[in-house]
């Protein structure tokens, strides 16, 4: 027999205060495991949802480049994920030393994430899911409404689904970097589910719009295949929002792992 979902006969105010609580911590100095402490005893039980990502799924990464163009890729490393030691901040979904493959789900988002902008040159990386392999992703802010909810549990479901999307999505810049500390305590306690793959999260940069997909190491090396890199040059947006752009150059991979241009 199916148990009710507990989110049907959870305290809607004691959840709400313990919402209102957990904002006053000071993450700028709490620790990791005091964020997760807090995190756990303000959120009891939530719905986590799955994104499957079948083979020949199209993701996509974007570097800025310099104008002169004097470190576009070259190298198989320079459009993969950093080695361990190279990580020395933290980022929204891995902690120093805890490197993760950072993609989009379409080609735009990634722009916004780099602040391209009119003139820039850039990178634009195209990978894919390998032949007979699927990327199982873990959702920030599930989306979804079950049929065992009631109405209590619904009005549940959108309060926890908003507070982890608002605060997982905070803006972060200069000295604002302790902000990460709570969206990887977010992912690694309540995402990192059996068989994940990787985190789907919405774009902090193209809010709303676009979402990303942060790939751990194991299943990046063995689900993900590295397609090609365009070295372009941005033109903008038109009336329409569309992105122009011209490629200059196209690079795949060749042999000892140097990339080589076509043109």
């Amino acid at each position: 027999m199916l148990q009710p979902n507990p989110l049907n006969s959870l305290n809607t105010m004691e959840l709400l205060s313990k919402i209102e609580e957990f904002k006053r911590l000071d993450l700028k100095t709490a620790s990791i495991n005091d964020i997760t402490m807090k995190v756990c005893q303000t959120l009891s039980c939530m719905i986590v949802t799955s994104s499957v990502f079948k083979e020949g799924t199209r993701l996509y990464r974007v570097r800025s480049l310099k104008s002169d163009l004097s470190n576009m890729p070259k190298i198989f490393q320079d459009i993969w994920l950093p080695p361990a030691e190279k990580v020395k901040a933290d980022g929204r979904v891995n902690l120093q030393g805890q490197p993760v493959l950072y993609t989009s789900t379409e080609q735009i988002t990634p722009l916004y994430e780099c602040n391209i902008a009119d003139g820039d040159y850039y990178a634009i990386i195209q990978y894919s899911v390998k032949p007979g392999q699927e990327l199982i992703g873990y959702c920030v802010g599930n989306g979804v409404e079950p049929d065992d909810l009631n109405e209590t549990g619904k009005i549940n479901n959108k309060i926890i689904n908003d507070f982890l999307v608002s605060e997982f999505s905070k803006p972060v810049g200069k000295g604002t970097e302790y902000l990460y500390k709570l969206s990887n305590v977010i992912c690694q306690s309540f995402m990192d589910m059996p068989f994940c793959d990787a985190y789907v999260y919405p774009s902090v940069a193209h809010y709303k719009k676009g979402w990303n997909v942060a790939i751990k190491p194991n299943s990046a090396n063995c689900k993900i295949a590295f397609d090609c890199v365009l070295i372009c040059r941005s033109g903008g947006f038109d009336s329409s929002g569309n992105h122009v752009f011209q490629v200059l150059h196209k690079a795949n991979l060749g042999t000892d792992n140097n990339l080589v241009y076509r043109f």
